[in-house]
Protein backbone atom coordinates (compact mmCIF):
# COMPACT_ATOMS: atom_id res chain seq x y z
CA UNK A 1 0.00 0.00 0.00
CA UNK A 2 1.10 3.51 -0.86
CA UNK A 3 1.06 6.03 2.11
CA UNK A 4 -1.03 9.69 1.49
CA UNK A 5 -0.87 12.46 3.97
CA UNK A 6 -3.57 15.36 3.74
CA UNK A 7 -2.17 19.14 3.46
CA UNK A 8 -3.25 22.50 2.83
CA UNK A 9 -1.92 25.04 0.58
CA UNK A 10 -3.04 28.38 1.42
CA UNK A 11 -2.40 31.42 -0.35
CA UNK A 12 -1.52 34.83 0.44
CA UNK A 13 -1.19 38.02 -1.13
CA UNK A 14 0.15 41.08 0.52
CA UNK A 15 -1.79 44.35 0.73
CA UNK A 16 -0.89 47.37 -1.84
CA UNK A 17 0.65 49.84 0.36
CA UNK A 18 -1.83 53.32 0.77
CA UNK A 19 0.20 55.59 -1.73
CA UNK A 20 -0.28 53.03 -4.61
CA UNK A 21 -3.94 52.24 -3.68
CA UNK A 22 -4.54 56.19 -3.33
CA UNK A 23 -2.86 56.57 -6.76
CA UNK A 24 -5.82 54.15 -7.96
CA UNK A 25 -2.82 51.63 -9.34
CA UNK A 26 -5.07 47.91 -10.13
CA UNK A 27 -2.40 45.14 -9.95
CA UNK A 28 -3.19 42.37 -12.35
CA UNK A 29 -2.73 39.16 -10.96
CA UNK A 30 -3.94 35.31 -10.93
CA UNK A 31 -6.44 33.91 -9.00
CA UNK A 32 -5.81 31.26 -6.91
CA UNK A 33 -7.38 28.47 -9.04
CA UNK A 34 -5.20 30.19 -12.30
CA UNK A 35 -2.16 30.21 -10.28
CA UNK A 36 -2.50 26.58 -9.04
CA UNK A 37 -3.05 25.69 -12.47
CA UNK A 38 -0.36 27.22 -13.44
CA UNK A 39 1.78 25.91 -11.05
CA UNK A 40 1.23 22.05 -11.94
CA UNK A 41 0.93 22.89 -15.98
CA UNK A 42 4.37 22.30 -17.20
CA UNK A 43 7.67 20.02 -16.37
CA UNK A 44 9.81 21.49 -14.41
CA UNK A 45 13.05 20.57 -12.34
CA UNK A 46 13.65 22.06 -8.33
CA UNK A 47 15.83 21.93 -5.99
CA UNK A 48 14.73 20.74 -2.66
CA UNK A 49 15.78 23.61 0.05
CA UNK A 50 16.59 21.51 2.78
CA UNK A 51 19.28 18.66 0.79
CA UNK A 52 19.79 20.98 -2.30
CA UNK A 53 19.16 17.76 -4.31
CA UNK A 54 17.37 18.09 -7.57
CA UNK A 55 13.81 16.77 -8.62
CA UNK A 56 11.96 16.61 -11.27
CA UNK A 57 8.11 17.29 -11.50
CA UNK A 58 5.78 15.69 -14.23
CA UNK A 59 1.88 16.58 -14.79
CA UNK A 60 -0.69 14.16 -15.41
CA UNK A 61 -3.76 15.28 -17.01
CA UNK A 62 -6.63 15.04 -14.58
CA UNK A 63 -10.43 16.70 -15.04
CA UNK A 64 -12.56 18.11 -12.99
CA UNK A 65 -11.61 20.89 -9.94
CA UNK A 66 -7.37 18.74 -9.59
CA UNK A 67 -4.23 19.25 -10.90
CA UNK A 68 -2.25 16.38 -10.70
CA UNK A 69 1.36 15.21 -11.13
CA UNK A 70 4.43 12.88 -10.09
CA UNK A 71 8.00 14.17 -8.17
CA UNK A 72 10.74 12.07 -9.08
CA UNK A 73 14.15 12.15 -8.16
CA UNK A 74 17.39 9.94 -8.59
CA UNK A 75 18.09 7.47 -6.34
CA UNK A 76 20.87 4.91 -7.83
CA UNK A 77 21.16 1.55 -6.62
CA UNK A 78 24.82 -0.10 -5.51
CA UNK A 79 24.63 -3.62 -8.05
CA UNK A 80 27.28 -5.90 -8.69
CA UNK A 81 28.34 -7.23 -12.54
CA UNK A 82 29.31 -10.82 -13.89
CA UNK A 83 32.64 -10.20 -12.13
CA UNK A 84 31.31 -9.02 -8.62
CA UNK A 85 32.43 -5.78 -9.69
CA UNK A 86 29.84 -2.85 -7.70
CA UNK A 87 28.74 -0.13 -9.97
CA UNK A 88 25.24 2.02 -9.58
CA UNK A 89 22.28 1.53 -11.69
CA UNK A 90 20.18 4.35 -12.51
CA UNK A 91 16.96 4.68 -10.47
CA UNK A 92 14.09 6.81 -10.06
CA UNK A 93 12.00 7.34 -6.65
CA UNK A 94 8.58 9.18 -7.23
CA UNK A 95 5.88 10.49 -5.28
CA UNK A 96 2.13 11.14 -6.37
CA UNK A 97 0.53 14.75 -5.70
CA UNK A 98 -3.11 15.58 -6.57
CA UNK A 99 -4.58 18.78 -5.44
CA UNK A 100 -8.09 20.46 -5.44
CA UNK A 101 -8.55 24.21 -6.74
CA UNK A 102 -11.42 24.95 -5.38
CA UNK A 103 -11.68 27.02 -2.65
CA UNK A 104 -10.44 24.76 -0.01
CA UNK A 105 -7.28 23.82 -1.78
CA UNK A 106 -6.63 20.47 0.29
CA UNK A 107 -3.77 18.43 -1.44
CA UNK A 108 -2.97 14.66 -1.17
CA UNK A 109 0.95 13.65 -1.42
CA UNK A 110 2.56 10.57 -1.02
CA UNK A 111 4.59 10.23 0.92
CA UNK A 112 7.75 8.16 0.02
CA UNK A 113 10.64 8.45 2.84
CA UNK A 114 13.01 8.24 0.02
CA UNK A 115 11.90 11.11 -1.53
CA UNK A 116 11.38 13.71 1.29
CA UNK A 117 8.41 14.91 3.78
CA UNK A 118 5.50 15.81 1.80
CA UNK A 119 5.12 19.37 3.25
CA UNK A 120 9.48 20.12 2.24
CA UNK A 121 8.41 18.79 -1.28
CA UNK A 122 5.47 21.41 -1.92
CA UNK A 123 7.06 24.06 -0.54
CA UNK A 124 10.54 23.60 -2.00
CA UNK A 125 8.45 23.24 -5.20
CA UNK A 126 6.40 26.65 -4.86
CA UNK A 127 9.55 28.68 -3.85
CA UNK A 128 11.22 27.47 -6.77
CA UNK A 129 8.61 28.97 -8.97
CA UNK A 130 8.07 31.72 -6.99
CA UNK A 131 12.05 32.45 -7.87
CA UNK A 132 12.78 30.89 -10.82
CA UNK A 133 9.61 31.74 -12.77
CA UNK A 134 6.72 34.29 -13.34
CA UNK A 135 4.21 32.05 -11.17
CA UNK A 136 4.01 33.97 -8.14
CA UNK A 137 1.09 35.92 -7.73
CA UNK A 138 0.75 34.60 -4.44
CA UNK A 139 2.67 33.60 -1.42
CA UNK A 140 2.35 29.82 -0.85
CA UNK A 141 1.74 28.79 2.73
CA UNK A 142 1.51 24.05 2.88
CA UNK A 143 0.31 22.68 6.60
CA UNK A 144 -0.51 19.46 7.56
CA UNK A 145 -4.26 18.57 8.15
CA UNK A 146 -4.40 17.26 11.97
CA UNK A 147 -7.20 14.57 12.91
CA UNK A 148 -9.05 16.97 15.64
CA UNK A 149 -10.47 13.74 17.10
CA UNK A 150 -7.04 13.28 18.94
CA UNK A 151 -6.90 17.10 20.06
CA UNK A 152 -10.04 16.93 21.93
CA UNK A 153 -9.80 13.33 23.50
CA UNK A 154 -6.90 15.17 25.08
CA UNK A 155 -9.10 18.30 26.12
CA UNK A 156 -11.64 15.88 27.29
CA UNK A 157 -9.92 13.09 29.07
CA UNK A 158 -6.78 15.05 30.79
CA UNK A 159 -8.35 18.21 31.34
CA UNK A 160 -6.86 18.51 35.17
CA UNK A 161 -3.30 18.03 33.69
CA UNK A 162 -3.46 20.78 31.27
CA UNK A 163 -1.55 23.68 32.18
CA UNK A 164 -0.69 25.61 28.75
CA UNK A 165 -2.24 25.44 25.11
CA UNK A 166 -0.77 26.84 22.45
CA UNK A 167 -2.29 27.79 18.85
CA UNK A 168 0.37 28.22 15.92
CA UNK A 169 -1.37 30.17 12.91
CA UNK A 170 -0.34 30.84 9.19
CA UNK A 171 -2.26 33.25 7.19
CA UNK A 172 -5.73 31.64 6.77
CA UNK A 173 -6.87 33.08 3.01
CA UNK A 174 -7.87 29.82 2.34
CA UNK A 175 -9.84 28.78 5.39
CA UNK A 176 -13.51 29.57 5.30
CA UNK A 177 -14.44 28.86 8.81
CA UNK A 178 -16.95 31.47 10.16
CA UNK A 179 -16.24 32.62 13.29
CA UNK A 180 -14.37 35.55 16.13
CA UNK A 181 -10.94 33.48 16.18
CA UNK A 182 -10.51 33.30 12.01
CA UNK A 183 -11.93 36.95 11.81
CA UNK A 184 -8.78 37.77 14.52
CA UNK A 185 -6.16 35.81 12.78
CA UNK A 186 -7.29 37.32 9.13
CA UNK A 187 -7.40 40.82 10.70
CA UNK A 188 -3.75 40.87 12.83
CA UNK A 189 -2.17 39.24 9.27
CA UNK A 190 -3.79 41.90 7.13
CA UNK A 191 -2.47 44.56 9.43
CA UNK A 192 0.94 43.13 11.00
CA UNK A 193 1.69 41.25 7.98
CA UNK A 194 3.84 37.90 10.61
CA UNK A 195 4.76 35.12 8.54
CA UNK A 196 2.77 33.49 11.67
CA UNK A 197 0.98 34.16 15.15
CA UNK A 198 1.15 32.40 18.32
CA UNK A 199 -1.76 32.39 20.79
CA UNK A 200 -0.55 31.25 24.22
CA UNK A 201 -2.80 30.08 27.25
CA UNK A 202 -1.50 29.50 30.54
CA UNK A 203 -3.03 28.45 34.27
CA UNK A 204 -2.48 26.23 36.95
CA UNK A 205 -3.27 22.30 35.82
CA UNK A 206 -6.83 22.15 35.85
CA UNK A 207 -7.71 25.81 36.23
CA UNK A 208 -8.11 26.36 32.66
CA UNK A 209 -11.15 26.11 30.33
CA UNK A 210 -10.15 24.46 27.15
CA UNK A 211 -13.27 23.57 25.44
CA UNK A 212 -14.90 27.36 25.42
CA UNK A 213 -16.28 28.32 21.91
CA UNK A 214 -13.12 30.28 21.52
CA UNK A 215 -10.87 27.40 22.40
CA UNK A 216 -12.50 25.07 20.59
CA UNK A 217 -12.72 26.99 17.35
CA UNK A 218 -8.82 28.14 17.28
CA UNK A 219 -8.57 24.01 17.48
CA UNK A 220 -10.50 23.98 14.55
CA UNK A 221 -8.39 26.42 12.35
CA UNK A 222 -5.59 25.11 13.42
CA UNK A 223 -6.53 21.23 12.35
CA UNK A 224 -7.89 22.31 9.27
CA UNK A 225 -4.71 23.24 7.69
CA UNK A 226 -4.40 26.68 9.64
CA UNK A 227 -1.68 26.41 11.77
CA UNK A 228 -0.23 23.67 14.66
CA UNK A 229 -1.99 23.17 18.34
CA UNK A 230 0.50 21.90 21.17
CA UNK A 231 -0.71 21.02 24.73
CA UNK A 232 1.54 20.75 27.84
CA UNK A 233 1.40 20.21 31.63
CA UNK A 234 2.86 21.86 34.23
CA UNK A 235 6.04 20.09 33.85
CA UNK A 236 6.24 21.14 30.20
CA UNK A 237 5.54 17.42 29.24
CA UNK A 238 3.07 17.04 25.93
CA UNK A 239 -0.14 15.91 26.14
CA UNK A 240 -1.18 16.76 22.85
CA UNK A 241 0.56 17.43 19.55
CA UNK A 242 -0.19 17.97 16.16
CA UNK A 243 2.60 17.10 14.41
CA UNK A 244 1.69 13.44 15.31
CA UNK A 245 -1.74 14.26 14.73
CA UNK A 246 -1.41 13.61 10.66
CA UNK A 247 -4.15 12.98 8.46
CA UNK A 248 -3.16 10.29 6.50
CA UNK A 249 -5.11 7.45 3.63
CA UNK A 250 -3.14 3.99 2.16
CA UNK A 251 -4.06 3.82 -1.42
CA UNK A 252 -3.57 0.19 -3.41
CA UNK A 253 0.49 0.65 -5.12
CA UNK A 254 -0.56 -1.05 -7.67
CA UNK A 255 -3.42 1.71 -8.76
CA UNK A 256 -0.38 4.28 -8.98
CA UNK A 257 -0.24 5.80 -11.97
CA UNK A 258 2.93 6.52 -13.83
CA UNK A 259 3.98 9.23 -16.73
CA UNK A 260 2.93 6.41 -19.41
CA UNK A 261 0.24 5.22 -17.33
CA UNK A 262 -1.64 8.68 -16.19
CA UNK A 263 -5.05 7.36 -16.52
CA UNK A 264 -4.82 6.07 -13.34
CA UNK A 265 -4.79 9.45 -11.86
CA UNK A 266 -8.38 9.53 -11.65
CA UNK A 267 -8.54 6.23 -10.06
CA UNK A 268 -6.27 7.57 -6.91
CA UNK A 269 -7.96 10.73 -6.90
CA UNK A 270 -11.59 8.85 -6.18
CA UNK A 271 -9.70 7.28 -3.45
CA UNK A 272 -8.50 9.84 -2.12
CA UNK A 273 -11.00 12.92 -2.12
CA UNK A 274 -14.07 10.96 -2.98
CA UNK A 275 -13.40 8.67 0.20
CA UNK A 276 -12.69 11.90 2.09
CA UNK A 277 -16.13 13.57 1.65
Amino acid sequence: MAIFEKLRVSLARDSAPPMVEAAGHVESFRSRREFLEAAFASEMAFLHLRTGKRYDFIPLPIDGDYVAGIFKRQAPVSLHDEALRPYDAENYESALVILSVSKDQLTWVQFNKKVSSTKSLLESFFSHLSKKSDVNDWQVYVEYIHDEREYFGVIRERRSEIAKITFTFIPPNALSADDEVYNLVKAVQQEAAPDVQQHVYKAEPGKMRPDTEHMNASARVAMAGGGDADVRDKFNHVLYSSIHGRVTRDVPSEDLPTPGNASFVKRVRDWLFGAAK
